[in-house]
């Protein structure tokens, strides 16, 4: 991304961060915001869109309202891994809805999911019924979220 930051200018930074703060602003209330005419504004955000700086648009819901408070960070080891194992395993993640975040990493462990679901419960189900099945997982160690200190879904610009 580094080498495509000469694209944008003080005012696209600004647009994007404040439409990381809200995304529903309409295209009026950003030109305020940003003090320009709404056609500039317009033309601006959706050359955001275009290149690929805007992914999506998204409304952040509250987990524990909707029984999904219970967070765990779980690292995966693997007994081998190649290509294969890797789609497989990327393709099998992607289908299990308790995993909101999956990342390859290194050190302890090759992969690290975000769970949320709704009690202790859940999650010895979800590592019984389906990590379990995964067949070239060595070890499975999970960290349980007691608190939230701080939660931020923009990026710092």
């Amino acid at each position: 991304m580094e080498s495509m930051m000469h694209e944008l200018d003080e005012i696209d930074l600004k647009i994007l961060r404040i439409l990381q703060e809200n995304s529903r602003l309409t295209t009026k209330e950003l030109a305020l915001k940003v003090h320009l005419s709404v056609t500039p504004t317009y033309e601006r955000q959706r050359r955001l869109e275009r290149l690929g700086y805007i992914k999506s648009y998204v409304a952040v819901l509250d987990a524990n309202k909707l029984e999904r408070g219970f967070i765990v960070f779980c690292n995966v080891s693997m007994k081998q891994i190649n290509k294969q194992i890797a789609n497989d395993f990327r393709d099998t993640v992607g289908s299990w809805d308790e995993v909101t975040e999956c990342y390859n990493i290194s050190g302890d462990g090759d992969y690290m999911l975000k769970v949320c679901v709704s009690s202790m419960q859940k999650y010895q189900q979800f590592i019984l019924d389906k990590v379990g099945g995964f067949p070239f997982i060595s070890q499975v160690r999970s960290l349980f979220v007691m608190d939230t200190l701080k939660l931020t879904y923009g990026l710092p610009l």
